[in-house]
């Protein structure tokens, strides 16, 4: 493995240990009350739905779809050494969508998360990354916050 590969990688394992960190200050800004971790596996529709269904959906459509296209129309430069215009044009679009069904804070608090999915997005080359990621952020989300 080469040492640019292996840095790719421990960079997604620091992702995954930013998820509770992101459900923690999620907690502090929204002064939510905490579910029972285990709430998810009671309701296994929620489950698949949460936990599976959606991240597989949005980072389809989302990281896919609409930031591959648009990684075709910018430059795939990275700055800063992250951030690409698609994956930040695209996480803009992401937020817009959740303040469909979430409040605006909530709402604006996918931003970040986003912005890592579309990060492994465009260091990968393909969108599973920020699929598993994405299952892994909204199951400790969901595990800690419940339905709200």
């Amino acid at each position: 493995m080469r040492s640019h590969d292996s840095s790719l990688y421990w960079q997604l394992g620091a992702a995954f240990l930013l998820a509770p960190v992101c459900c923690i200050f999620s907690v502090c800004v929204f002064h939510l009350p905490l579910e029972h971790p285990l709430w998810l596996f009671s309701d296994p529709y929620a489950f698949l739905m949460l936990v599976l269904f959606y991240p597989m959906v949005e980072e389809l459509s989302f990281r896919g779809v609409i930031q591959g296209a648009l990684a075709l129309k910018f430059s795939n430069r990275l700055y800063g050494g992250f951030l690409s215009a698609a994956n930040l044009v695209t996480s803009l679009l992401f937020v817009a969508i959740h303040f469909v069904h979430h409040p605006p804070l909530w709402a604006m608090a996918v931003f970040v998360p986003s912005l890592i999915f579309g990060y492994f997005r465009d260091r990968f080359g393909g969108v599973v990354p920020s699929i598993v990621l994405h299952a892994f952020y909204n199951g400790v989300f969901y595990s800690t916050m419940g339905h709200a």
